[in-house]
């Protein structure tokens, strides 16, 4: 009886299992990508402003977290003055509904603040209450876009690690190009397991975006073997900086330059996953909570 009363034990413990994976795999799950540069002044932040608000007005629902502790910027792109940061929900002082904005572009933001570099800290209690809020939002939002800090400091990497997909930004610059390469290696060396993208940013025209960014692919292929894939560029315009001087997107203002045209071809390639090699299914990737929890796992290690 014993026995009998054990295989029936197992039977509805695999049972159990079959039935949550089956759900796990049928629930739509939110895609994660992190934009980020090897060095400042890359023109990061406005890329991935715009590239969510691109995403947004092709029928997506988007949130937009500025994730960069030393320098959060994108409420100040916008022209926003936020009352309330992810400080305030790592602390229990708010609930995550209460510090998202929901901006006219059409997408939501998570303003920045340092409170993510604490979640090593937190008590059992409290970590279990910010996973249940994150996961509440999974799925709600096809992608949410995460514009980390310059570098590849171990907060920044861990950011990195923990999406689902990461794109990178260089412009032709020496140094850019290099610090760019420098990421893309350290992400190798931990084993990435995601997509890995490249943006060329501020090109001349559209021959010096293209051939940089194929001696780039040629390169990380050659050396780490490893294949990044190319989702495009974005031209030099004088428009740009006239968009961060208005405090707004240029993408908004000057929706027929360029640039914009250059983001819009980038949002496409990202929604029909044509960069070469890109197959995976939306209900395939890790998702809002997924994407957390391998954050406090990093911030932790990296406490020890």
């Amino acid at each position: 009886m014993k026995d009998q009363a054990d295989r029936l034990r197992e039977l509805a413990l695999t049972v159990k299992q079959q039935i949550e994976n089956e759900i796990y795999m049928n629930l739509k799950h939110t895609r994660v990508i992190a934009v980020s540069s090897g060095k400042g002044g890359t023109g990061k932040s406005t890329l991935a402003l715009n590239l969510s608000i691109a995403l947004s007005s092709q029928g997506k629902k988007v949130i937009l977290m500025d994730a960069d502790m030393g320098l959060a910027n994108i409420d100040i792109m916008l022209g926003i003055v936020p009352a309330y940061n992810i400080y305030h929900f790592v602390q229990g002082q708010k609930s995550l509904r209460e510090i998202i904005l929901s901006h006219p572009t059409g997408i939501d933001i998570i303003p920045g603040g340092s409170g993510i570099t604490e979640l090593a800290n937190l008590h059992r209690e409290q970590l279990k209450r910010i996973l249940v809020e994150l996961g509440a939002l999974d799925g709600e939002y096809d992608f949410m876009i995460i514009d980390t800090g310059a570098g590849i400091s171990d907060s920044v990497l861990s950011f990195l690690l923990a999406a689902d997909d990461v794109l990178v930004v260089t412009t032709p610059e020496p140094t850019s190009i290099t610090d760019a390469y420098g990421v893309v290696k350290g992400l190798s060396q931990h084993h990435f397991a995601g997509n890995l993208y490249l943006i060329v940013n501020r090109v001349e025209n559209n021959h010096e975006g293209v051939l940089l960014a194929e001696k780039f692919r040629l390169v990380c292929n050659k050396f780490l073997n490893l294949d990044i894939k190319v989702l495009g560029y974005v031209v030099n315009e004088p428009l740009i900086k006239e968009a961060i001087k208005r405090q707004t997107s240029f993408l908004n203002i000057f929706p027929q330059s360029v640039a914009a045209r250059n983001i819009y071809d980038i949002s496409s390639k990202l929604l029909s996953n044509d960069v070469g090699g890109d197959k995976r299914e939306i209900q395939k990737y890790g998702g809002i909570k997924n994407f957390f929890k391998k954050l406090i796992n990093f911030s932790k290690l990296q406490g020890e």
